[in-house]
């Protein structure tokens, strides 16, 4: 994938998520405010509405009242006046209720306060005359009642309640009507938004599976195109693996004759050295039989010879045939480890470690060094003889730079990490410096003070045998407090071989 790909795609991505959320925020928004406002012009119809009742019920209450009152002038019953109690406490709580509502309409601007004074005024007054009329007839005083009722007075202040509360329900009907009008005009309008705002995320919505249906199909044809290049690649990373491995047969092939063709001349070399050895022996011994005069020069330099230098001589001649004979051996077991075959098994790698640093426990004795093993070591399916090499040579190698300044600590330690298993053995030893931490691996090389004994062979193996094992040896030190080496090899070998990938 290339970067401007990735850009593309990113960019169209945000695009899409801005215009979205943008779309749900105005949708979202509109749905708070204008359902507000429904709900608010709503809740001013229903207000205009309970005036209208409440308009209705003091004029209820008026009725009853002058019902009652009829009843009782005409029967003389107090039964009758029942209703008439009733009213009066039903038109001052009707009466205050309406005040209240009437304020509560438009916040008191659209019913005046003096209109609805008035009528409730008006309505005092009959309930007044009601009362006045019924204080007459109790007092005996019935034909002018009977003129009082008989005259036009309560009929006409009964029209002036209808009259003032039909002036009131009017206002009451046309704030209703109008309020209901603009609830409707917010829900049409909300509506429209939210049917808007759902067009606009479909049309999102098909614009974003097109979007990532030709990037899906620019993504497949990105993998079909890698397919093909990791094909090519694995192809020709068989190629030079089977080159590299050609190379390697060749070079433990070389290693092979050179050492073996360097044996046969080192073995004259041995012989003629004995001999030498041999005739220096008898020269020596004829000349102490002959005797002479060590006072001459000549017959000095003969005892001298034979005594001393060509003793010497052949001591550092037989010292550097076992030099060399010991490298040729070290060669020789490095070819033969190279060729050997590797034979994967499952592997206790706890155990193994505890094997090897049993083997070489007098190594750590001499040195006062304690070895511990941190955690459990896990367990893989490895060749074991590589193995035991790899630590063998790792805990020799570290017994061997331990530092008389402190005690020596060595510590193993090991993991899995996906297909690999990865050991490190630890040490406080002198270090290694950063500059050799590469060429210690490298065959006779050595690093730091050439104080230890030695061939500078050990680490190449391990590096190689570990390389063998499906992954390699690195170092890592402050070069003055210790050294950690990290072992990578195969969690499962068998399976590396099976896959040709070691």
């Amino acid at each position: 994938m290339t970067r401007a790909f990735w850009r593309s795609f990113a960019g169209y991505n945000a695009l899409l998520l801005s215009v979205g959320a943008v779309a749900l925020f105005t949708i979202v928004s509109a749905a708070f405010v204008y359902s507000g406002r429904a709900q608010r012009e709503a809740d001013e119809a229903l207000r205009a509405a309970r005036v209208d009742r409440l308009v209705l019920e003091v004029i209820a209450d008026l009725l009853d009242a002058e019902t009652a009152q009829r009843g009782f002038i005409i029967t003389n019953t107090e039964s009758y006046l029942e209703p008439y109690a009733s009213a009066l406490v039903d038109f001052e709580r009707d009466a205050a209720e309406l005040r209240l509502r009437a304020s509560e309409i438009d916040e008191g601007r659209a019913i005046p306060a003096a209109a609805v004074e008035e009528m409730l005024g008006e309505g005092r007054r009959k309930m007044d005359l009601v009362k006045s009329n019924l204080a007459e007839v109790r007092a005996g005083r019935l034909d002018d009642t009977r003129l009082v009722i008989a005259s036009d007075r309560g009929k006409a202040i009964m029209d002036a309640v209808r009259t003032k509360g039909a002036a009131i329900r009017d206002i009451a009907t046309a704030h209703r009507i109008r309020s209901a009008a603009r609830m409707r005009e917010a829900s049409a309008t909300l509506t429209t938004l939210i049917t808007l705002g759902v067009a606009m995320i479909v049309v999102l919505a098909i614009g974003a599976a097109a979007f990532l249906r030709r990037h899906v199909r620019e993504l497949e044809a990105t993998r079909r195109d890698l397919i093909e290049a990791n094909e090519d690649l694995e192809a020709r990373v068989g190629e030079r693996t089977k080159g590299v491995l050609r190379a390697n047969d060749e070079l433990q092939r070389y290693a092979y004759i050179v050492s073996h063709d360097l044996r046969a001349p080192l073995v004259n070399i041995m012989g003629f050295t004995a001999e030498l050895e041999t005739a220096t022996a008898a020269l020596r011994a004829h000349l102490e039989q002959v005797g002479g005069d060590r006072s001459d020069p000549v017959v000095a330099q003969a005892f001298l010879a034979a005594e001393e230098d060509i003793p010497e001589a052949l001591g550092f001649i037989r010292s550097s045939m076992h030099r060399m004979d010991a490298l040729i051996n070290e060669i020789l077991k490095l070819s033969r480890a190279g060729r050997r075959l590797l034979e994967p098994e499952s592997l206790d790698v706890q155990a193994l470690v505890e094997e090897c640093i049993a083997a070489i426990r007098q190594r750590f004795d001499e040195v006062e060094a304690e070895v511990t093993i941190e955690g459990r070591l896990p367990a893989i399916v490895s060749d074991r003889a590589g193995l035991e090499q790899i630590f063998t040579n790792l805990l020799d190698n570290a017994a061997k730079y331990l530092v008389a300044e402190r005690p020596g600590r060595i510590v193993v330690r090991g993991r899995i990490e996906r297909a690999d298993a990865i050991f490190e053995v630890e040490d406080n030893g002198r270090g290694v410096a950063e500059a050799d931490r590469e060429r210690i691996f490298e065959l006779f090389r050595r690093a730091g003070p050439q104080d230890r004994p030695g061939e500078g062979i050990g680490l190449a193996h391990t590096r190689a045998m570990a390389r063998r094992l499906g992954g390699d040896v690195t170092v890592s030190s402050d070069g003055v407090g210790g050294t950690v080496f990290r072992v990578v090899v195969a969690k499962d070998l068998a399976l590396r071989i099976r896959r040709g990938e070691t």
